[in-house]
């Protein structure tokens, strides 16, 4: 049987996804700056022929305000992954800015005047104004939802399961988040979350000193890959990396040796214990079965793996 895929790789390969998108919403901004501006510049040169009501040109000048206008919705459409929120106030800025910048070049070449482009420049800046408003906004809601602001206040980052969530009709509720720290130690801590953490994989930032605090959590959303099938490979990432007592993992068994929490007993059934709750404490020697299993599926790294066997066989 084909072993399972390492989540680790996985999850890297869905992050270099990610930065390509990003990068082909810079390249499609690129261009749809340099075709509005192209637009806005050249408007005066433009000669349009016009025969029964209907106007046409030969002049590529003339198809580039709506050439540029496409490639700034395909921009954004790439970028809505990563920008989210700010994705709006983004495009507004962007669309804006370069006619801004033609006609401005325009007066400056002596193709028009001033008093020619006044409406449309002061109609475009207000637009401009607006759009730096709703980017501003937006990206401050991004930092959060990204974790980056955590990451600066010297919080530590790892993926993390919700489970357990409260009822409710608002965009946070209540719910327990496990998570391992840096030292393969497992927390489950209740806490409020947001609600798109119960739809895709959700990322933990704790204090590392405090790794329990549920007032120094914080539980935040990255943006999910754009396929289904890139969408179903990254949970089954996650669940391989955090697993749970009621996955039904390779191996048959929940957390496994080496994922435990101090503050759990042995073989008491919540996350973070050591042994299966129902079939009673582990052999040594089922144990390490099980640990090999989960290795060979891909569910534990080597490095987790090592320290799992040390502690088994610390006894």
């Amino acid at each position: 049987m084909t072993p399972a895929p390492d989540p680790t790789s996985v999850l890297s390969r869905s992050a270099a996804r990610t930065a390509g998108t990003a990068l082909a919403a810079v390249a499609l901004g690129v261009v749809a700056w340099w075709l509005l501006r192209l637009g806005a510049h050249d408007a005066t040169l433009v000669r349009w022929e016009c025969f029964a009501g209907t106007c046409a040109t030969d002049d590529f000048a003339g198809a580039a305000p709506v050439l540029g206008g496409l490639a700034l919705v395909a921009a954004a459409a790439s970028a809505a992954p990563v920008t989210r929120r700010a994705t709006p106030g983004l495009a507004v800025v962007l669309g804006s800015g370069a006619l801004l910048a033609g006609w401005s070049a325009a007066v400056t070449d002596g193709l028009t005047t001033d008093q020619a482009v006044r409406r449309q420049v002061l109609i475009a800046a207000l637009v401009l104004a607006l759009g730096v408003v709703a980017a501003l906004w937006g990206g401050v809601r991004v930092l959060r939802g990204t974790g980056l602001l955590a990451r600066l206040g010297g919080r530590r980052g790892t993926w993390a399961r919700v489970v357990e969530y409260e009822s409710g009709t608002g965009p946070v509720v209540g719910a327990t988040v496990h998570f391992d720290d840096a030292r393969g130690v497992r927390h489950a801590v209740r806490t409020r979350v947001p609600r798109e953490a119960f739809r895709h994989p959700s990322r933990a930032y704790y204090d590392p000193e405090r790794p329990d605090d549920a007032q120094r959590l914080v539980v935040v959303v990255p943006s999910p890959p754009l396929t289904a099938g890139g969408r179903q490979a990254h949970e089954r990432a996650v669940r391989a990396l955090v697993p749970l007592p009621q996955d039904d993992l390779p191996g048959g068994g929940p957390a496994g040796p080496g994922r435990s929490g101090s503050a759990r007993a042995p073989g008491d059934g919540r996350p973070g214990t050591g042994a299966p709750s129902a079939a009673g404490p582990e052999t040594v020697v089922e144990a390490l079965e099980r640990l090999q299993a989960l290795r060979a599926s891909g569910a534990l790294s080597e490095e987790e793996f090592a320290a799992a066997k040390a502690r088994v066989l610390a006894g």
